[in-house]
């Protein structure tokens, strides 16, 4: 593993290439032993730097794949449960009702604010009223000796 590793890790620094380069700039005739060791500490620190890079790019990959695990798991959550499902119908079914009847979907500019309070307000009279209603329709069912619950 660790040999694979390190071919691996060799390949991504393109290592025996930069050392080619280095020693192709660094000859005795030309280069002092200070400028020899300045050239060396610039590759290391641009080989280190590029080490950084690839252990930010694992990292990532591993968190990328963990969320991706998450979001799957949920997902298949979300389908084994009837609820869930049934809600989720409903959003699609009144985002494509908006849509046949205002030729758009809910947009958060469309509106002022004072205006989507207004909408707010509306949509939670109706729904008491609906509730009111689905109450009244038990209570009967109750009082006629259906067991509701």
């Amino acid at each position: 593993m660790f040999k694979h590793t390190k071919t691996w890790l060799a390949k991504k620094l393109d290592v025996k290439r930069t050392t080619q380069s280095i020693n192709r700039r660094i000859t005795p005739e030309e280069t002092s032993e200070q400028e020899a060791i300045a050239e060396y500490k610039d590759l290391l620190l641009k080989q280190e730097y590029k080490i950084c890079e690839l252990e930010g790019e694992i990292t990532s990959l591993k968190i990328s794949n963990s969320i991706c695990e998450v979001r799957i798991e949920a997902y298949e959550a979300q389908q084994s449960n009837s609820i869930l499902v049934d809600i989720q119908q409903l959003f699609a079914n009144q985002t494509n009702k908006g849509i046949r009847k205002y030729g758009e979907s809910v947009r958060a500019d469309n509106l002022t604010q004072v205006e989507w309070c207004q909408h707010a307000l509306e949509e939670h009279a109706d729904s008491m009223v609906y509730l009111m209603a689905l109450k009244k329709s038990l209570e009967e069912s109750e009082s006629n000796g259906f067991k509701t619950s």
